[in-house]
């Protein structure tokens, strides 16, 4: 009796389970900096969106990319974030002369609907910071298809787990 209450009988497979637990996790690694990105964004990545819709100006370095979108597309009326990724690389000298150095990676993903046309677009910014603190930016399209791909697959395991979870078995 002492050791019953260690062990728990669930009438599911196993596999669902794990199958269920692994497409969670799935889905909170794809959410979850999405949802930590829009409650709080980064100040140099708020000011490019301001300056894009002419209500600022854009950190020194990305003046200029700012500046070709906004002659390109007109300036932007709308942006919504829809992914967010972040991550490093670190480059290292064979030589030996130089120190290596690790160049961090942040992406946000925005639908928006610039001027020109005012159908809406999706486009990305990326923000490239070494050590010593320098930053570089980048403003670029971004495939819709792409931003789908990454999204449907683990939605699509998330409800087939969710699915064979919750299937009542024949004659229940």
């Amino acid at each position: 009796m002492q050791g019953d209450y260690l062990t728990w009988k669930s009438d599911r497979p196993t596999y669902t389970i794990i199958l269920f637990a692994i497409a969670s996790l799935w889905l909170c690694a794809l959410l979850l900096p999405l949802l930590y990105s829009v409650a709080f964004p980064k100040e140099d990545v708020q000011q490019i969106v301001a300056a894009l819709e002419e209500r600022g100006t854009p950190p020194a370095e990305a003046a200029t990319i700012v500046q070709g979108v906004i002659n390109a597309a007109g300036p932007l009326g709308r942006a919504v974030p829809v992914g967010y990724y972040s991550g490093a690389t670190k480059k290292f000298q064979l030589n030996g002369f130089h120190d290596s150095e690790t160049i961090k990676i942040s992406q946000a993903s925005h639908i928006a609907w610039f001027q020109n046309p005012s159908a809406p677009r999706f486009f990305a910014i990326t923000r490239y910071e070494s050590s010593g603190d320098r930053r570089a930016y980048e403003i670029s399209k971004v495939d819709p298809v792409t931003l789908v791909r990454g999204y449907a697959q683990s939605l699509l395991l998330f409800a087939v787990s969710l699915f064979l979870l919750r299937r009542r078995k024949l004659g229940q």
